[in-house]
């Protein structure tokens, strides 16, 4: 099925019983969408909603409401989540919030209305529709950033160059949520552009996911789940997903073929940020592994070997650099060599925290490391770890006192003693957000929690 633009979509570029939506094994149809669009953008109108955010837990409902905004020429804002703090930040923002949910409680809400009759196709012009994005970095700190409909288009339109053949028309399920920008992408903007059924809902756990799987499918996941897998039977050749993409932080070797055995797909790997899209991609599993830049990418290292870009879905124009270092192979693909962001200088030397990390991930008690700077001005380190097998029956062993120095005297032989860890907390699960990545006052909010 051929690529369409959202605005053609809605003027009829497809059949009004082509499906857009599957709800609880109930189809939702191309009318039933054009419907709920025209009717909800009237209903804003007549609210005078010029600049509104939009959260909703069905994705179905989270694209009524951001198409409607759109057709009224209205600016559409989304916040990562519905948590009180987060929709307290934006209020000042807004003059309307937009739910699919009766239990919100916030002065502007609206709640989005199916429509009750039919309405016929019509034209609309998504050029200059505006989408700001409230999302949280690796420090946790909210920051907007203003990407458009036209920028997701161009994305899926090269998504879709890329792995439609693969695909076919297969329905596409999630575990992420359409309020941050991958799940946005790759759930709901690249299945509707592209001609497949998207399931509305999103799960937190694999059993639902997995009871939707009725043949081929692509899940829509990240690392926290695809490393919480908990040892699920595999699943049958004919319910098998086609693909798995994956996004968010990197995907531990383990987890990737712990879901390569379940699933018999091998994850697929996005690099991104909400402010590029989508920037690369790999499939492997197993570390190093390079990274090759979509087609529609252009990657170069700068003299201090920062990750620079130019991308047609990007929301900067030209090039720009991100906040990664990185190396160049020969062919054009790329290996990730860091955060600039995370060098600090502790006792008067400079420390990389990821290669400190490497360094205490290495050992051979220890399967995962985070590590932050502590104090007023990260004058210490803390590290919070996540045991091996053999960690945990060291640390029963020894205790966690003389744990914390037996890591000290090994670490000590590559690093000196005044940088590394002063703090120590070693947990079962390492703390994420919705999409595996790990943000640093939630790794700071553990040790603290050690005083």
């Amino acid at each position: 099925m051929s690529m369409v633009s959202l605005s053609d979509l809605l003027a009829g570029a497809r059949p009004d019983s082509h499906c857009i939506a599957i709800r609880d094994g109930q189809q939702i149809t191309l009318a039933r969408l054009r419907a709920d669009v025209s009717h909800n953008a009237n209903l804003f109108s007549t609210r005078a909603i010029r600049r509104a955010a939009v959260v909703c837990k069905d994705g179905y409902w989270f694209i009524v409401g951001v198409l409607a905004l759109a057709k009224i020429g209205a600016d559409v804002i989304l916040p990562p989540n519905a948590q009180t703090g987060t929709l307290l930040r934006v209020a000042s923002e807004v003059d309307g919030l937009l739910t699919d949910s009766e239990t919100i409680d916030h002065t502007k809400v609206t709640v989005l209305e199916p429509s009750a009759t039919d309405v016929a196709a019509f034209k609309t012009d998504f050029g200059r529709a505006r989408i700001d994005f409230f999302t949280s970095g690796s420090t946790g700190e909210i920051k907007k950033v203003e990407k458009s409909l036209v920028l997701f288009e161009r994305e899926a339109s090269v998504l879709e160059q890329m792995w439609g053949a693969e695909l076919g028309e297969i329905p596409i399920i999630g575990t992420v949520t359409h309020q941050h920008v991958f799940g946005m992408t790759f759930r709901i903007m690249w299945p509707i552009a592209a001609g497949r059924p998207f399931h509305s809902e999103f799960h937190v756990a694999w059993e639902p996911l997995m009871a939707q799987l009725h043949g081929p499918s692509m899940i829509v996941t990240s690392p926290a789940q695809l490393t919480r897998l908990g040892g699920l039977a595999p699943e049958r050749a004919a319910n098998r997903p086609r693909m798995i993409i994956s996004a968010g932080a990197p995907l531990p070797a383990e987890a990737a073929n712990e879901a390569t055995e379940i699933f018999g797909c091998v994850p697929t790997e996005i690099l991104g940020s909400t402010e590029a899209g989508v920037i690369a991609w790999r499939r492997g599993g197993q570390e190093p592994v390079f990274w090759q830049p979509l087609p529609s990418v252009e990657v170069a290292a700068s003299r201090d070997g920062v990750l620079r870009l130019r991308s047609p879905h990007a929301s900067s124009h030209g090039w720009s650099e991100q906040a990664d270092r990185i190396s160049m192979g020969a062919d054009g693909r790329f290996r990730l060599e860091g955060r600039i962001d995370r060098v600090l200088k502790v006792e008067g030397k400079r420390v990389s925290l990821e290669r400190l990390e490497r360094e205490i991930s290495g050992l051979p008690w220890v399967h995962e490391a985070a590590v932050v700077g502590l104090g007023a001005s990260n004058t210490y380190l803390g590290a919070v770890v996540r045991l091996s097998p053999a960690g945990v029956a060291e640390i029963e062993r020894l205790g966690k006192f003389r744990f914390e120095r037996k890591l000290r005297r090994e670490l000590s032989s590559t690093e000196d003693l005044a940088v590394l860890p002063r703090r120590w907390r070693f947990v079962e699960f390492m703390p994420m957000d919705g999409l595996g990545k790990r943000r640093v006052r939630d790794v700071v909010a553990l040790l603290e929690q050690t005083i």
